[in-house]
């Protein structure tokens, strides 16, 4: 990681996914179900196999069409892309990029999941979201916890849907988790959480509660009445930023929405309540820090016989055992004995009962050095639990350090990121009562972030990096009396007394201290072990130290006399809870002339019993007193007699010293089997740390397995597509090794050649081959050298027709194996083509008959391509031919081009069907032809547009030279008709005039207008025989024409001519029969009688 790096994180939100065992299948249904645009980087993190290549962006690449990428040093985290983490690999996040990190430089327990998590967290803050999926084991348990820290979001697989729900039970169990979800229901979560207000930044709590104060007052409220902890003592942005997250979690638009919801639900309350006392723990948290601790504190507070040590917000342990381990390896490693007392106190009661059990996910062996983890851990089915040794050390309790009565002398006093939280006059009164909890020669831990503040004067400051502080005696701190708001008055009352009282404890125990001495007698305190705990006045006259070793047993400094009287006393009062007493005793052995009284009292304190012994001695001051005293002979009895008492008692005290040898005999036979029971225990952990190991192998196998296992699924499904493919398009397909030896062939080739199933693993030369050209070894062997394809038609009987294909067969990685050789029949392509070649050639001899050729435009490049017939009608080359539309018009004659153009046009328009026009071209000697060209559009773009037109081209200039002279004749022959002194009509088959020259008009008295169109049988022509009778239409000329097919001679009958008389025509008819000598009309000659 580079240090001072200049790049500067963006806002952009960093998913970070952590799965193992079954994670695969969940990351599927994951990315299947996320959208392509949601402004999220997704980071995944696998327990990946060292040994193995990871194919997991290949498997993802079929879900999701999201950018996937393998990560590589300082890979920059872009929005909508996928990094994945690349074997033997831990990665980390910093200022926006993700840096790579060998596996097994940290210290444990290698969990990547926990490793980039927590990184997430110290990089993205709010824009950190992390998610747990399938796994074994506990890793991402401690990230989580960080990530909610900093104020992000975590989302946990569901255990219903998870193949192994190890990680995702461990981290629920954390009760620090927003969303338990099915992965397919993951996406719409994340990016309905993502588009909340106060998410996307739209939005910010600081803007709604700017003019609604209230409703902050009245969240606190609710949860001092849940948990009974005033969270007005915190930070307001504290407050705030856990309300952000839980208000767009649970997709409310506005605070008083969330506070009516808050009111309703007591899981709500228990999770705000949990959220908002979120402490980031681990063992050993900056080990440098406990370093310091070591050097600069543990030398001193270790000195004396009893050390006393307070961990002030413990929050759910990891710290305080971190301590005690350390403690306990300093006292062993320097041969120190000390008696350590630890008190672990923290206001939230579920942190203190997790602390108490000892019991920590498998992940914390990341955070413990090996050779600690096996000496103080012992693995147990639900994770690793702090051994005896150390929990016996520590005392766990709910308090609070606000309400609450302090612990007093203490060596050492931690407190660690509590301050943080908290506001400064509430830091400020915390630290006055820590100041008179601490020893003059005490010290005080902090947290790396906070400071004494206005109390530097109270502490001297021993390390400024890690804020260890020694405590400076002479100041006297001002005890703030700032109570929340939210406390009645009685409890303000209540409160500021707890600590009027605390202050002034110390005077006080002083007092008492001289009130006793004052006021009592020579007296011991013991325990119900008989040892002496407290000693007032004077009482060696009573007691008497023994030579040889110390021992704080009351009976073993009393003397023998005295030993009988308090033996009893003590007896009474433990049987009877009552008060006893020996008054006035004479002749006692070392009192000869005094008497002496011997009380004893029974005291009660919380659940242990103390007795307060005290000696009175007085002188002999009456007659009666000194008569009562023995001679010399009883008192010589009464001696005898109390050193028989003394003897038996010796006796007693041997027995008991034998027992309590034989006792400890036992319990050395005890240790050796506790000796032997660690060194199984020991090797037990050393099994369970090969198990650990085996057990993350064996993850990583899973994973490399799961993964191998789609790939195996693709590669069953490719084959059966390939098989399938060559089934049913009947290829035969025969594959060689190296060695040229049979490996797999499929069922056609059997029914081609002769080689059987039962061949493979045969050379292919040691078999006699059918059907197959001579040379097909000598091909086999040529394309293994030279690597070229070699294609060969086999032609056999009956017209049947094979390809025969022998290709170089190439890996993945293109090196070559083998030969594959494909038999593919073409027999129907084959005859098809000799169709297609005849018809060719027919259509070639149509159109060479014709003079035709057939032409394609292509609209966007203009380029234009002609049958070469075209080329060589008008005797260019190929080559020398027009290749575009606008090389083709600078050819046509000139008084066409208009026309041309303008026909593309039309056509292209669609004002016309079809494109046709007629041109002239010139060829090459320099002469005009005629040419009648066709075409359609053929084709058409997206947009409907065409692209491309064909069509045929025809030479006419034979038809022209014939129109010409056909219009020739007709102009002759109409020249001919014109200008006959014979008149001539000439009528359709419905007998319509269609034609009259000249000589018609003459006779007829009309125009030739008015002739034609006229039938033959009009009224207009007023026609009747030589007696002036009409005639019948049927038996004019033409009908009789039409009706026999024959000519009409002579026929004569009048007509009424206008503005002359009636005239006598003489006509004569014949009929026009078209090739298929049908009636088609007739044509007459007209003349005048």
């Amino acid at each position: 990681m580079p240090s001072n790096p200049k790049d500067v994180p963006d806002n952009t939100t960093v998913v970070g996914i952590g799965a193992s065992a079954g994670g695969l299948e969940a990351l599927q249904e994951f990315f299947k179900n996320m959208p392509l645009q949601t402004n999220m980087a997704f980071v995944v993190i696998q327990h990946l196999s060292p040994d193995y290549k990871s194919l997991m962006d290949e498997l993802l690449a079929r879900y999701t069409s999201i950018s996937i990428q393998i990560i590589r040093d300082g890979t920059p985290v872009l929005p909508n892309n996928i990094y994945l983490i690349p074997p033997r690999k831990n990665i980390i996040l910093f200022h926006n990029k993700i840096y790579l990190e060998e596996q097994g430089i940290r210290k444990g327990l290698n969990l990547p999941v926990d490793i980039f998590f927590r990184s997430l967290a110290m990089d993205k803050g709010k824009n950190a979201i992390g998610i747990v999926l399938s796994g074994t084991g506990s890793d991402g348990t401690l990230g989580i916890r960080a990530i909610k820290e900093a104020g992000g979001m975590v989302m946990v697989q569901d255990e219903q849907s998870a193949k192994f729900g190890g990680m995702p039970r461990n981290s629920i169990s954390t009760g620090l988790v927003d969303y338990i979800l099915p992965p397919d229901k993951m996406p719409e979560a994340l990016v309905n959480f993502i588009k909340h207000p106060l998410v996307n930044k739209t939005q910010t709590l600081d803007n709604v509660l700017s003019g609604n104060i209230d409703t902050l007052t009245k969240i606190i409220i609710i949860l001092r009445n849940f948990s009974g902890i005033d969270f007005s003592f915190y930070k307001e942005n504290t407050i705030i930023r856990r309300l952000e997250r839980r208000v767009s979690i649970n997709r409310f638009n506005t605070l008083e929405e969330y506070l009516i919801f808050l009111s309703e639900s007591d899981k709500e309350k228990d999770t705000l309540y949990r959220e908002l006392l979120i402490g980031v723990t681990r063992f050993f948290r900056d080990n440098d820090a406990f370093e310091s601790i070591k050097k600069n504190v543990l030398p001193w507070i270790t000195k004396k016989k009893t050390c006393r040590i307070w961990s002030a917000g413990c929050s759910t342990g990891e710290e305080v055992y971190s301590l005690a381990i350390l403690v306990n390896e300093y006292l062993e490693n320097n041969a120190l004995e000390c008696e350590v007392k630890i008190f672990a106190t923290d206001i939230d009661k579920n942190s203190v009962e997790h602390a108490s059990k000892g019991i920590y996910p498998d992940s914390i062996m990341a955070d413990v050095d090996p050779a600690l983890s096996g000496k103080y851990f012992i693995r147990t089915s639900n994770g690793y639990q702090v051994n005896d040794t150390i929990r016996k050390m520590i005392v766990f309790a709910t308090h609070n350090l606000l309400k609450d009565s302090p612990f007093s002398k203490l060596d050492l006093l931690v407190c660690r990121n509590l301050f943080i939280y908290l506001k400064p006059d509430v830091q400020n009164r915390i630290l006055s009562i820590f100041y008179y909890s601490i020893n003059s020669d005490g010290f005080l831990f902090m947290g790396s972030s906070e400071t004494v503040g206005e109390m530097d004067n109270a502490f001297e400051c021993i390390d400024i990096k890690w804020k260890i502080y020694k405590y400076v005696p002479g100041y006297k701190p001002y005890i703030v009396n700032n109570m929340p708001l939210l406390q009645s008055v009685s409890e303000i009352e209540r409160s500021v007394s707890n600590k009027t009282r605390y202050v002034e404890g110390i005077k006080f125990e002083r007092l008492m201290d001289g009130i006793m001495s004052s006021f009592l007698p020579a007296s011991l305190v013991v325990d119900e072990n008989e040892n002496i705990l407290h000693v007032i006045n004077d009482i060696s006259p009573f007691v008497k130290l023994q030579p040889g070793r110390f021992s704080q047993n009351l009976f073993s400094n009393l003397s023998q006399d005295l030993s009988l009287f308090v033996s009893t006393i003590l007896r009474k009062i433990k049987r009877n809870d009552s008060d006893a007493a020996f008054e006035n005793l004479l002749g006692i052995k070392g009192f000869e002339n005094k008497k002496i009284t011997i009380e004893g009292r029974k005291i009660k304190v919380e659940k242990s019993y103390f007795y307060v012994i005290s000696f009175t001695c007085k002188p002999i001051e009456t007659e009666i007193e000194k008569k009562i005293l023995l001679s010399s002979q009883e008192q010589k009895e009464c001696h005898q007699i109390c050193d028989k008492i003394a003897d038996l008692e010796k006796e007693l005290k041997f027995t008991k010293e034998s027992l309590q040898s034989t006792v400890e005999e036992l319990e050395t036979s005890n240790e050796e089997l506790q000796s032997s029971n660690e060194e199984l225990i020991a090797s037990n952990e050393e099994l369970q740390s090969t198990n650990e190991e085996l057990q993350s192998v064996n993850e990583e196998l899973y994973t490399v397995n799961s993964e191998y296992q789609e790939k195996i699924q693709e590669l069953i499904s490719l084959n059966n597509d390939i098989n399938n493919l060559l089934r049913n398009t009947e290829v035969g397909a025969l594959y060689l090794d190296k060695n040229l030896c049979i490996r797999k062939i499929t069922p056609s080739v059997s029914s081609i050649t002769n080689i059987m199933l039962s061949d493979i693993g045969r050379p292919i030369k040691h078999i006699s081959l059918q059907n197959l050209s001579p040379s097909f070894m000598e091909d086999i062997h040529k394309v293994l050298e030279t690597l070229q394809p070699i294609d060969r038609k086999i032609a056999w009987e009956n017209d049947i027709t094979y390809l025969l294909r022998i290709r170089p067969y190439r890996t993945e990685f293109n090196s070559v194996e083998g030969i594959l050789v494909l038999f593919i029949d073409i027999t129907h392509f084959t005859r098809e083509h000799k169709r297609a070649e005849l018809a060719s050639k027919r259509l070639g001899f149509a159109l060479d008959a014709g003079r035709m050729a057939w032409w394609e435009w292509n609209l966007l490049t203009d380029k234009i391509v002609f049958d070469d017939r075209k080329a060589t009608m008008l005797g260019y080359t190929v080559e020398e031919f027009p290749k575009s539309m606008e090389q083709l018009i600078s050819i046509i004659h000139p008084d066409d081009h208009k026309a041309v153009i303008q026909s593309q046009k039309d056509y292209l328009a669609g004002k016309v069907p079809s494109w046709e026009i007629t041109y002239r071209i010139r060829q090459k000697q320099g002469t005009y032809s005629w040419y009648y060209k066709t075409g359609n559009i053929v084709e058409k773009n997206q947009n409907d547009r065409p692209t491309k037109m064909a069509g045929t081209v025809i030479e006419i200039s034979d038809l022209k030279n014939l129109e010409s002279e056909l219009h020739h004749k007709q102009d002759l022959l109409e020249k001919v008709l014109e200008n006959s002194p014979i008149a001539q009509t000439l009528l359709n088959k419905e007998g319509t005039i269609i034609y009259a020259n000249k000589k018609a008009e003459e006779i007829l008295g009309i125009t030739k207008e008015q002739i034609i169109r006229r039938t033959y049988d009009a009224s207009e022509w007023k026609i009747t025989d030589v007696h002036g009778k009409s005639i019948p239409s049927e038996e004019l000329p033409f009908a009789i024409i039409k009706k026999s097919l024959k000519n009409v001679d002579s026929y004569r009958h009048y007509i009424e001519i206008p503005g002359k008389q009636k005239a006598l025509l003489h006509i004569h008819g014949s009929p026009i029969m078209n090739s298929n000598q049908l009636f088609e009309g007739a044509v007459f000659t007209i003349g005048v009688i």
